[in-house]
């Protein structure tokens, strides 16, 4: 009998370990490309050493998943969060990904993405209830589709 356990919070990272290595196999007798997610950083300090910007991404297969960027209130409007999106753009570019892509919320920063070339590729309504969620790509090689 299979007893189903819940668990909130991280997990050992013995049971990491088994769930990625299980994924990994499944991935391979499919012959599916390999799974590996690296997490890449780009920090911004100001003259004192403070943090005031950054912007996380995991580079999955040929795309750039941005997953953070956050830019501190007193410097939001001021060209840094453009600044970080380039350098993640660029990295991309000099990997030969594919393209970038992310999540934003309907209350976020839908407009900022799009004038930076991103064209929304989807919307989950109502999450959370009232708002969107919204997906945005932005390919880097052309389609050979």
């Amino acid at each position: 009998m299979i007893d189903v356990r819940f668990k909130s919070g991280d997990l050992t990272p013995s049971e990491q370990q088994a769930i990625t290595a299980g994924f990994a196999r499944h991935t391979e007798e499919l012959s599916a490309p390999n799974y590996e997610k690296e997490r890449v950083n780009w920090l911004a300090f100001d003259a004192d050493g403070t943090l005031v910007a950054g912007l996380t991404a995991d580079l999955l297969w040929d795309w750039l998943y941005i997953d953070e960027l956050w830019v501190s209130e007193g410097l939001r409007g001021g060209g840094l969060g453009k600044k970080l999106m380039k350098a993640a753009e660029s990295y991309a570019s000099s990997r030969d990904l594919t393209g970038l892509w992310l999540w934003t919320q309907s209350w976020q920063a839908a407009d900022f993405y799009q004038h930076l070339g991103f064209v929304e590729f989807t919307q989950f309504p109502d999450f959370p209830k009232g708002h969107l969620r919204i997906g945005f790509r932005k390919q880097l090689v052309p389609d050979s589709s």
